[in-house]
């Protein structure tokens, strides 16, 4: 189970959907009053955590979304190999084989530090069975 239900009255600015079975971020959001026939609606903007593609949903405040589980952890890195990279979960301590950053300022960064023979720190999170990486980080030992 990689996501639960919530009601779409409690969706905030920032937080996580599931908007066509694609995890993405709330952008932005309003709410509009109810009608003389209807039920108040709520118009979200979006943008997929790994598609990077912006959606508009419009619903009723009544409905249930999904909101995706995200299980954020913290791994240090073991080597890079092309369009992945290897890591050390720092609680599990298991090894696993994630992509490389998207992010131009993330993978730069990273080349930076392992390319100076230094240590590197990323925070990945797995959502929906899938990896990105958020942040990047220089170990100091």
């Amino acid at each position: 189970m990689s996501s639960r239900p919530t009601d779409a009255n409690s969706i905030k600015r920032g937080s996580y959907i599931l908007a066509d079975e694609e995890p993405c971020m709330v952008l932005d959001l309003s709410h509009s009053k109810t009608g003389k026939h209807g039920h108040a609606k709520i118009r979200m903007e979006v943008i997929g955590l790994f598609d990077k593609k912006k959606r508009s949903i419009v619903m009723p405040s009544t409905y249930k979304v999904q909101v995706p589980i995200i299980d954020k952890r913290n791994a240090q890195v073991i080597t890079l190999e092309g369009e992945e990279m290897s890591v050390m979960d720092k609680e599990t301590f298991e090894t696993l084989s994630i992509p490389k950053p998207e992010n131009e300022e993330h993978l730069k960064k990273l080349e930076e530090i392992v390319g100076a023979g230094k240590t590197a720190e990323v925070e990945y999170w797995i959502v929906m069975n899938r990896f990105t990486v958020n942040r990047v980080k220089e170990l100091d030992i």
